[in-house]
């Protein structure tokens, strides 16, 4: 990643469709879904098209494009990152190692946060890991269920706590971050070209990703504290603040450049793995890896830090495709490791120096195993220390 990387807001004017990848025919009843958030690949494809567009007169060359194909393709991007414009505050997904269960009494406010570790209590335990991975579980015993409202995303202040310090808490829930995003259903008919009316029975729903966030107190929702949210992404490409589509259906959405920077690593965290020479890093955007589940080659990274991987809190795998424009056919389906997931990481090998290049060089960057996947903003990551208690 260069160092010439801006930031830039995308604030949706609708509704929008990320494709989930169902079939949408034009079939009476049809349904188009989406994700619960856009993929990374859908950013930078979004981003792509624009500097593309922007070089060409505003369109996109459909014919002799192959050298402009090439070049923007190789412009890096970072993102996309769920931001609220009311706290003027980023948010990024859950993490995988921060298990929020019900209070006793149940309370549908507040969850129990416990941290989870790698662990040698179930040595005895048969799993189809690989060799030298210890399971991941809490300190002690849980016997509480999952809290059924833990939000998707944390606000920028409990990532960066929870970073610094993994800690058994009591948590408010509204206060730590946000559910999902809210789903809007629209119901279409298809126009006749001729006559412009509906043709009949051509009835088709859409699904799209409302970004506006309203807290609710007494089950119902709170507008005086609704948020606009919006999309951050980091880019080198030569784009300039506009009206773009993005997604599905062609929805709108307003492209600014953000003057507020995003975070950056805590010296606190710096510190702990430099001295402990261990620590976590947390995906802020799905990752694939060539061997599953688990990094390569953030393992052996440029910088001369090598690391191994001793636990791994992995949620279930998503799939991402896309359409190949080179090749025009689909992208063969794809397994991700989710956006939240935790790895524990030793440093067996890198000295002072190298440690610190090593921090400054995958903080907010993608450590996905393969160049474009990287430049397609696949893996973005994080770093937490992991705290001296063993599990």
């Amino acid at each position: 990643m260069s160092n010439s990387m801006k930031t830039w807001r995308v604030v949706p004017h609708d509704p929008l469709i990320f494709r989930d990848g169902k079939p949408f025919t034009a079939t009476p009843g049809a349904r188009a879904t989406s994700v619960p958030f856009p993929f990374p690949s859908t950013l930078a494809g979004a981003v792509r098209t624009l500097s593309g567009a922007l070089e060409n007169g505003g369109i996109f060359p459909k014919k002799n494009n192959d050298a402009l194909v090439q070049k923007v393709l190789a412009y890096p991007v970072a993102g996309p990152f769920l931001f609220d414009t009311r706290r003027q505050q980023v948010l990024f997904p859950a993490p995988q190692d921060a298990l929020l269960v019900k209070l006793e009494p149940h309370d549908e406010t507040k969850a129990q946060q416990v941290p989870l570790h790698p662990t040698t209590r179930f040595s005895n335990v048969l799993t189809n890991m690989p060799d030298g991975l210890q399971l991941v579980a809490p300190v002690e015993t849980v016997k509480a269920k999952r809290h059924p409202n833990a939000p998707a995303f944390w606000y920028w202040e409990k990532i960066e706590a929870w970073l610094k310090h993994p800690t058994p808490a009591t948590v408010t829930l509204s206060a730590l971050g946000i559910h999902t995003l809210p789903t809007d259903y629209r119901t279409h008919v298809s126009i006749q070209h001729q006559s412009g009316t509906a043709e009949e029975g051509a009835l088709f729903q859409t699904a799209g990703l409302t970004f506006v966030h309203a807290p609710r107190k007494e089950k119902r929702p709170d507008l005086d504290e609704a948020a606009e949210l919006a999309l951050l992404l980091q880019t080198d490409a030569p784009i300039g603040a506009t009206m773009w589509t993005l997604g599905g259906e062609r929805r709108l959405a307003a492209w600014e450049e953000q003057n507020d920077t995003l975070p950056t690593c805590p010296e606190e965290v710096q510190t702990a793995i430099q001295q402990r020479r261990r620590g976590r890093l947390i995906l802020a955007t799905p990752a694939h890896f060539t061997g599953g589940f688990l990094p390569t080659w953030v393992c052996e990274h440029p910088s001369g830090v090598k690391l191994r991987i001793v636990g791994a809190a992995v949620g279930r795998p998503v799939h991402v495709s896309g359409w190949d424009y080179q090749k025009g056919k689909p992208k063969i389906t794809r397994r991700l490791a989710p956006a939240g997931s935790v790895y524990f990481f030793e440093i067996v090998e890198g000295d002072e120096a190298a440690i610190t290049q090593f921090i400054n060089a995958v903080w907010l960057r993608p450590i996905s195993d393969e160049e474009q996947d990287r430049r397609d903003g696949f893996g973005v990551a994080l770093l937490g220390t992991w705290n001296e208690k063993e599990a």
